[in-house]
This record gives C-alpha cells, structure tokens and sequence, in this order.
C-alpha cells in the first residue's frame, strides 16, 4: 500500500444532510463517516435519489437552500504552506472557504455544459480562475498554464479560442477536469462526470483520470451509478441507499464479491462489455420516497433476501471480514438465522467478475 493513502486527506464523521425544515425536513443523508487517504480514489455509487451528488456538496458547503447540514464533522487535512493544518470546513467562514476551494478541494459538475459560461471563450474561463488565486501572475504566464492543463487532458492549446457549444461532450468534459487541475489540488471530487457521454468517451476519460492521479498523486472522489467504472479506477467503493451507506469494501474485493443485496442488483443493472451473455436482472421497484421511508432496512421493500427482521429494524453499518469491508445488512449479522444466498458468495460472484 502507498504510504500517502495512510495520510488522511479528509475525515468525514457522522455527517447529516436535510432538505426542509422541522416537520417537513427530509433526510437526504445520514450519519456518514468515512476517511480518505492521500492520493486514494473513493468510489461512491448508487441509483440517482441515494444522497452522494447531496453528500458531496454538503461536504464541501455547497449545497443550496433549502439543505441544510444537520450534524457531523468534516476535517480537511492542508498541504503545501499549511502542511498538517486541520481545516474544519462547517465552521470556517465564507473567505476560508474560498481560500480552499480550488487551492485544496475542486470540483468537476455533471454537465459541463452547464458549469461552462456559454457566453465565455474557454481561455477566458482559464484565465478568471488562475487569476483570482494568483493576482500577481501575468495574462502570458496564464496562458501558459492553460495550455499545459489541456495538454495534460490531452487537447489542443486550439480549443482556448472556443466557446462551450463549439466543443463535444467529451472535450467540454476534459476542459472541467483541466480547470479543476489547475491550481494542483490535493482532492478532486467527480460528480458523475462521464453520465451525458457515450461509453467509449466515458472509458477514455476514466483511463484520462487513472493517469492525471498517478502523475499528480490527488486523492478523488468519483461519484456514480456504473459500478463496472469505478472497479478501474477507485481503491475503496462505497455504496449509497437512502442517504446512507450500505456497503463499502475495496473495489476489487466488493466487485468480485457483494455482500449488500443492492451492492450485487447495482453490478446485474449494467450489461458486460465482454464475456459470456448474461441475463440482465437489475433492481426491482423504485427508490423510497425519503419523506415517508419505509420502516425497518429501507431497501427491504425490493430486496428479494428480505425476512421478517429487515421489516422491523433497520441494520446498522457493520465491519465484517476482519474489518476489511463494512456492511449494513442482517444476513451478515452474527445472530442471523438466514443463510447468505448463494448470489453473494465469493463463489457465484466470481462468476460475475469473470464477465464484466
């Protein structure tokens, strides 16, 4: 293991997200905790409505009205000249948090479109965001900057004269990934940046990202619903039902073998690009509506391992495997009169791997 991923980079703990107030407050993520290590990649997946684009902004105190974080603790670990400085971001003030943004923590959206002033040269978007952390550069030094992010992602010093709209989906999107770049982050969070991109573009640019991190050595939080991306690309995933945490494992270890029945529907929702033919089965039903969620395991509704336990109550987020994975889930539980389906053994789940 790198001795960097042992180095936290942030430390997330018990960490709850609202929308709403008092009695309509809906709970879009709850009791999160988990920890990053430098230069580690964290997965996070999970159907849209599961609460990681709301976690992610939460964390980085982005969220707009009507979120509201509710409780938890959010530390970021500073490099460079604040090397070893513990930066708490709920309680920093507005000017702190600019200071970071960018500097330390970066953010690539999901539509580059979007995030991309329609109105504005690509040069120009370049030059405003190395501008505003360095007044003292030249408009010359600048560019040349901005040249050398867009080699870094592989395009042109050419697409700085263009506007968004002249640029594909996956040129717009290596333009956000090179901004975020720019001034040498030490964490960038991807929210779902390939999902509007057909799935060659979505295999470059997730082999793009592999690349820029062993170059640069950032640590990433790649967000999405294709677990099939992230078993290249991330060290640990983690996945997200209902606001909160149902599994999380080494990517290897939870692709070659589920323990959380949604882990193993997530993996059966996406087809394998190479391999024997398989039937496609997916997740039956839909999301809970977080403003009545069911009672008990809220995933017990569509789960087809349910039993009387997962009705009543809901299971908290255990280490199993000698702590070398965390599961939310009573078949795992040691008490449990259930046996493990057969489905999520190492045995039929290998079989699995062997076809993604």
């Amino acid at each position: 293991m790198n001795e960097d991923s042992l180095v936290p980079v942030l430390d997330v703990t018990n960490f709850s997200v609202d929308y709403g107030y008092g009695d309509d407050a809906v709970r879009a993520v709850s009791d999160v905790s988990f920890s990053l290590g430098r230069s580690q990649v964290l997965g996070v997946a999970g159907e849209s409505g599961s609460g990681k684009s709301t976690l992610v902004y939460g964390l980085t105190r982005l969220l707009r009205a009507p979120g509201v974080i509710t409780s938890g603790e959010v530390t970021l670990h500073l490099a460079g000249e604040r090397n070893g400085e513990a930066f708490n971001v709920l309680t920093a003030s507005e000017d702190e948090l600019r200071q970071v943004r960018w500097s330390q923590v970066s953010i690539v959206m999901q539509s580059a479109l979007n995030a991309l002033n329609p109105l504005r040269r690509v040069g120009k978007e370049f030059d405003e965001v190395l501008r505003r952390h360095d007044r003292t550069s030249s408009k010359t030094a600048r560019q040349e900057r901005a040249i050398e992010l867009l080699a870094l992602v592989g395009l042109a010093a050419d697409r700085l004269q263009r506007f968004p709209h002249e640029l594909s989906g996956g040129q717009r999107q290596r333009v956000m990934i090179a901004m975020a770049l720019a001034l040498r982050p030490e964490l960038v969070i991807m929210d779902e940046p390939t999902t509007a991109l057909d799935v060659v573009t979505q295999r470059e640019i997730v082999s793009e990202l592999y690349e820029l991190r062993q170059k640069l050595g950032f640590a990433m939080i790649f967000i999405t619903h294709d677990l099939s991306l992230l078993v290249e690309l991330a060290d640990e995933i983690m996945v997200m039902y209902a606001g909160e945490i149902v599994e999380r494992a080494p990517a290897v270890e939870l692709h070659g073998a589920p323990r959380h029945p949604y882990t193993l529907g997530l993996m059966n929702s996406f087809p394998p690009l190479q391999g024997d033919r398989v039937r496609m089965t997916g997740i039956p039903g839909s999301p809970p509506n977080l403003k009545s969620p069911p009672g008990g395991c809220a995933f017990h509704p569509r789960c087809p391992s349910a039993h009387d336990r997962c009705r009543t109550q809901a299971p908290p987020l255990v280490a199993i495997e000698d702590g070398h994975r965390s599961v939310a889930c009573w078949l795992h539980d040691s008490s449990s009169t259930e046996v493990v389906p057969v489905s999520l053994s190492r045995r039929a789940a290998s079989r699995i791997g062997q076809g993604a």
